[in-house]
């Protein structure tokens, strides 16, 4: 085959490299079959070497998504709001194929699993949620401005889930939790030793709560408490009387008492989380810790 560039030589069959984009980074694809020219030195590929090209590019692509787990595939349908067969419908896919995903009795293949994750870059939010490699970074971001702050465990739980933008129905089936233990956490309605061991390491392991960060938060929610009990009555304004309101009724309360816990803190001797139960938490964290590696 002649040049198309100097019309002067045949085309020679040669090696050469190729610097692609996947995701955003650059990649060197090297050792690719090519056509050159002798005489200007133009690189050509003939349609199979191309043919070729596309397949090292689709394979780097596939390599650098993870492959999504039985639980995330999970997760992304419930945050879709979507029953299995309307998932299915969506992906043109077979209606039992995501029940077998999300049970792990097979693994998503190579080519579904780039479609989902395409699916999930698409979605607002949906990473974030879904993708924990997507949250860690949104999550240690907020950490750093809030962990310094005195404020009780369910008051730091409730600005995190407001700032990394996650769904609470998301955040409690990820953990593992009942949305009503959420709230009650969240309201501060729960005394921090009532909370299981397990479940308090898993809150920790979720938001990446470090260990004396995490017992700063629980001492804190002690004080909140205590603080209940000491006021007959705090009244906080709302616009609305439906369970939204409730919702925003419950945050500012807490809100309220914190400030008159942090107030009142200097004032009083503070009663401690155990030691014991500390302990236990800690022994949980480990274990948790241990089973990811």
């Amino acid at each position: 085959m002649i040049c198309t560039n100097c019309f002067e030589a045949e085309y020679n069959s040669a090696k050469t490299e190729l610097t692609v984009t996947v995701n955003g980074e650059s990649h060197v694809l090297i050792d690719l079959d090519c056509e050159t020219c002798p005489a200007c030195g133009e690189v050509t590929f003939t349609h199979a070497q191309s043919l070729e090209i596309d397949k090292k590019r689709i394979a780097l692509e596939f390599g650098l998504k993870p492959l999504l787990t039985a639980v995330q595939l999970k997760i992304l349908r419930h945050f879709l709001g979507m029953k299995l067969d309307e998932i299915c419908d969506l992906l043109h896919i077979g209606r039992n194929t995501y029940g077998r995903w999300e049970r792990g009795e097979v693994e998503i293949t190579p080519s579904m699993n780039l479609l989902v994750h395409n699916l999930i870059e698409k979605v607002p939010d949906a990473s974030v949620n879904v993708l924990e490699m997507a949250r860690i970074p949104v999550i240690e971001k907020t950490n750093a401005g809030l962990l310094g702050s005195h404020i009780s465990l369910g008051e730091y739980i409730r600005e995190v889930i407001a700032a990394a933008r996650l769904v609470p129905e998301i955040v409690c089936l990820s953990i593992g939790m009942e949305p009503g233990e959420l709230v009650r956490i969240e309201n501060n309605d729960l005394q921090p030793e009532k909370i299981p061991c397990e479940l308090t390491a898993k809150i920790a392991l979720y938001f990446r709560i470090p260990f004396d960060a995490l017992a700063r938060l629980l001492n804190e929610t002690l004080k909140v408490l205590t603080m209940k009990s000491a006021v007959s009555a705090v009244h906080a304004r709302s616009t609305c009387y439906d369970a939204k309101g409730a919702g925003i009724q419950a945050s500012s309360v807490n809100k309220i008492l914190e400030k008159l816990a942090q107030k009142k803190g200097a004032e009083q001797g503070q009663t401690q989380v155990s030691d014991d139960y500390l302990a236990k938490v800690k022994a949980e964290l480990e274990r948790l810790q241990g089973t990811e590696e």
